[in-house]
């Protein structure tokens, strides 16, 4: 009867919540693109998500090792697992078999170790005959130096030291002849420590640590940009009440988050998605009527994200408004030094200067702005070959048609 050999705890356990880690990921995603679950105070579910999705995903990648799924994958695989996770191979009386492979051990001519930690099962069968491998005789006439080709190869360390060893040897009890490579050697010598294997079970265990640690953040920060964008909302809508209670809602979250979290840090206080935070915080207080706070925000969210370009943009917007032109001009500027190859910001200086001194200033800044962008991006034209010009990568958002725009064209101020 075919026994196989189990991989080690540790690394069932690194697959387990790898692969959680990646269906987490999936979920995280489909929420933040839709509003289906608004209705659901979901803060508090992340931790239960992700203990709920150990099993599911322990059931699943137990199911790439059966039969129908192995015949699936087996164009890409030719009839090895698409994953190892729970067993490694199986070992029989004759042959050893993993997925729907089967060798015979006495095929096996040489077993390779790679510096990657990967072990290559090769054979000289292909190239002798079926019963080339067996026959003593026929190796020997061919040479040990007689090449051999690779029949799979599959990571070695996954096992533990004293099956990686039984392997060998059944190997080796069947053909004498095999070659076995310095760096198998050399592993093979060393001591069955059991440090190793706990050490590999507390990395898989930091790892569900760090899962949990993001279930619980990556859902609170879902929450709280629930409650801004539904502040913001309410406060476009003239609803100020509801607006106020959804922004309360979203402050107290945001203080009551966990203090001791590794990934809470990540998502609130470092990085683009803290700076995300930030700006639909400014949003909301903007539309709440609180515009200096909302100004701060802004020039907070930039300290976490400098190179984003679209705050400068937006600080400007704001500023304007509140009759800062300068600063705003300020802050166009810094966004032009970000975005060098962008008209939209040029866009936004050309508009203001409309709106401060005329047509005519404004055509001058914009020829001004044509002629740079001909020796530093279009070049001289016509240009070979056809259809090769270089362009713009712009990208308008409705702010930016609406604060240029309006400008230029003189546009009424909507109610």
């Amino acid at each position: 009867m075919e026994k196989p050999i189990a991989t080690n705890w540790g690394y069932r356990g690194f697959v387990l919540v790898s692969c959680s880690f990646v269906v987490f990921e999936l979920i995280f995603v489909t929420l933040y693109s839709s509003t289906s679950w608004f209705g659901t105070d979901i803060r508090y579910l992340g931790i239960p998500v992700v203990l709920l999705l150990l099993p599911v995903s322990h059931w699943s990648l137990l199911s790439f090792e059966r039969k129908l799924l192995l015949q699936i994958a087996s164009p890409i695989r030719n009839g090895l697992p698409l994953i190892i996770y729970w067993n490694w191979l199986k070992l029989g009386d004759s042959a050893l078999t993993i997925g729907l492979r089967k060798v015979a051990y006495s095929a096996v001519d040489e077993l390779k170790l790679t510096i990657w930690g990967n072990l290559h099962v090769r054979t000289r069968a292909l190239r002798l005959g079926a019963a080339g491998s067996a026959d003593s005789s026929r190796v020997e006439k061919a040479g040990v130096n007689e090449s051999t080709d690779l029949i799979f190869k599959l990571p070695l360390g996954v096992v533990s030291p004293s099956f990686q060893k039984k392997f060998i040897e059944t190997i080796e009890a069947a053909n004498p002849n095999v070659l076995i490579n310095a760096r198998l050697r050399k592993r093979l010598s060393q001591k069955d420590v059991a440090a190793s294997q706990i050490i590999g079970v507390m990395g898989a265990a930091i790892l569900l640590i760090v899962l949990l640690d993001l279930g619980q953040a990556s859902y609170t920060y879902l929450d709280i940009l629930k409650n801004y964008y539904h502040a913001d909302l309410s406060a476009r809508k003239h609803e100020k009440a509801d607006a106020e209670r959804y922004f309360e809602q979203g402050e107290k979250l945001l203080k009551e988050s966990l203090p001791m979290s590794w990934i809470k840090i990540k998502f609130f206080d470092e990085g683009n998605g803290a700076a995300g935070v930030k700006v639909a915080r400014a949003e909301a207080l903007w539309h709440l009527g609180r515009r200096q706070e909302a100004v701060d925000e802004c020039r907070n969210a930039l300290k976490l994200s400098p190179r984003a370009f679209r705050i400068n943009l937006r600080l400007a917007r704001m500023l304007n408004a509140m009759d800062s032109p300068e600063e705003a001009r300020a802050e166009i500027e810094e966004s032009m030094k970000i975005k060098e190859d962008s008209f939209l910001p040029r866009g936004y200086m050309v508009a203001l200067e409309f709106e401060r001194a005329g047509k005519d200033e404004a055509q001058k800044l914009y020829e001004t702005y044509v002629k740079e962008l001909d020796e530093q991006l279009f070049g001289e034209e016509p240009v070979w070959p056809p259809g090769g010009e270089r362009f713009l990568h712009d990208i308008w958002y409705r702010d930016d048609l609406t604060f240029v725009f309006d400008k230029l064209l003189k546009v009424k101020p909507r109610p």
